[in-house]
């Protein structure tokens, strides 16, 4: 039955029986198809690496169908809304952890983390690996499940230290089969950042001089940096982020129409109904219909 959110779930639900404090981490193997696949679509509070050693099916992310077949990995992001079909009984790991987990290291960690192994500019969410590949994984994540089940002095800033090495590890792969644009560039950096305030505030702000103002750059600056980078002009980046939300709440949730409206910050329903309805080509009502 649909309800009036999507779950988000916390550290307090997933971080259980974990010794080291905004990190989790452990093993899965599933025993039988029929209990595996009862996980309606949800959010997290945190990041999430989901490595999948054997056994295939489908992701669903943001609204979106990836086939997967391990060896791979999935990257999930505290903004993506998920959900897994295992069409196979299948094994691998889970590692979680939240930005308090690098609140003591260094700024360069942190735009690792946020910028580049996470980002969904031309990069899938799931990243296939080679036989080589995965045996490296596998490999770290083996020396990270075994830090993590110890007690010891120190453990936490281990164990910070070898996630990093995985996070190095996962940004090297998707350098070699994707292009992502390099670190270093300021251009990247800015809309990164431009990323990061459309999904704070996108529901309150959808006019551009509010995020033009917080980056000190012109719209038109702003607008060169979005087109440069993902090929779409900051405009549809706003606009995009405030459909995909509206989407998911109209196929995840009971709410109305006039609630999804003030959810997303517009006047009334009917300037909602006009923006959907120009932007998708349906009503919000006729997509909620066709996706029942």
């Amino acid at each position: 039955m649909k309800k009036d959110h999507i779950h988000l779930y916390s550290e307090q639900e997933s971080f259980h029986n974990s010794k080291i404090e905004n990190f989790y981490i452990n093993y899965y193997k599933d025993k039988n198809i029929e209990y595996v696949n009862r996980v309606d679509e949800h959010q997290h509070t945190y990041y999430e690496i989901i490595w999948v050693e054997t056994g295939h099916g489908v992701h669903t992310i943001d609204l979106t169908d990836y086939s997967y077949s391990g060896p791979c990995l999935f990257l999930l992001h505290p903004k993506n809304v998920h959900k897994i079909h295992k069409k196979t009984l299948s094994e691998g790991g889970v590692i979680k952890f939240n930005d308090r987990f690098f609140e003591n290291d260094e700024p360069q960690s942190k735009f690792l983390l946020k910028f580049t192994v996470f980002n969904d500019i031309d990069v899938f969410p799931v990243i296939n690996l080679s036989a080589s590949e995965a045996k490296e994984i596998k490999s770290l994540f083996g020396i990270l499940h075994s830090q993590a089940k110890t007690d010891q002095i120190f453990t936490s800033a281990l164990i910070l230290n070898l996630l990093k090495s995985l996070l190095l590890k996962i940004y090297q792969i998707k350098k070699k089969n994707v292009p992502i644009q390099s670190i270093s560039n300021s251009s990247f950096i800015q809309f990164q950042e431009f990323q990061t305030l459309i999904e704070n505030n996108f529901r309150n702000q959808h006019r551009l001089t509010f995020y033009s103002e917080i980056l000190k750059i012109s719209t038109k600056t702003l607008n060169e940096i979005c087109k440069s980078i993902s090929h779409k002009t900051s405009q549809k980046i706003v606009k995009d982020r405030l459909l995909l939300e509206a989407k998911r709440m109209l196929i995840y949730t009971n709410l109305s129409i006039k609630e999804i409206a003030f959810h997303l910050g517009f006047e009334d329903s009917a300037y909602f109904t006009r923006f959907f309805t120009t932007n998708i080509k349906l009503s919000p009502k006729a997509f909620k219909k066709s996706n029942s």
